[in-house]
């Protein structure tokens, strides 16, 4: 999935990405809210406002020049809300505060959520963890930066990568991976 970064006329840095029907989880390809952008897209992200420009577009639009790929950018709907049944659900921002910790979309999208965490370990101690979610995902860092909460979405991406799986009650050198791993009560 190629990325870019340009710089507008209006001195506005963009990010951009295409998003394939081949990196969207099939159930949620086969969504009905889903048809108008079953060909892809191409995504716009600067850090006031997201784009999306709709299937069919440039092939190689990561090779346009610079007013080309403006002129892309130009063209694509701002996204500002999404429309779940009849019901405006307003789009989290790329980084915003919640109640103890930060909501963030990674740079593929993924709305992931990151708060301190007491996590139980074996033998009954605890310890503080800093806990990324989204979905079902979940994935806990031991060591982090003292200034988690100011940190930038990319900043975010990138701890998420030293990040590791919740550590299991029964072995803690072994790495929860699936619910099924879970102690049974």
């Amino acid at each position: 999935m190629p990325t870019r970064e340009f710089t507008d006329s209006k001195g506005v840095l963009w990010r951009v990405w295409d998003v394939t029907p081949e990196v969207l989880h099939p159930s949620t390809r086969a969504e009905e809210y889903m048809e108008p952008w079953a060909g892809g897209w191409l995504t716009f992200e600067c850090d006031s406002e997201k784009r999306r420009l709709l299937a069919p577009y440039p092939t190689r639009w990561f090779e346009y020049e610079l007013p080309q790929i403006e002129k892309l950018c130009e063209m694509a709907s701002r996204v500002d809300a999404v429309r779940v049944a009849n019901t405006r659900v307003p789009v989290h921002p790329s980084l915003a505060d919640t109640t103890g910790g930060k909501t963030f979309a990674s740079p593929r999208g993924r709305l992931w959520t990151v708060r301190l965490h007491t996590a139980r370990l074996a033998g009954g101690d605890e310890e503080t963890v800093l806990r990324f979610t989204a979905g079902d995902s979940v994935v806990d860092l031991r060591d982090w930066p003292a200034n988690w909460q100011s940190l930038t979405r990319d900043q975010y991406a990138t701890l998420i990568l030293d990040a590791e799986p919740p550590r299991r009650l029964d072995s803690p050198e072994r790495l929860q991976r699936r619910r099924d791993d879970r102690p049974r009560a």
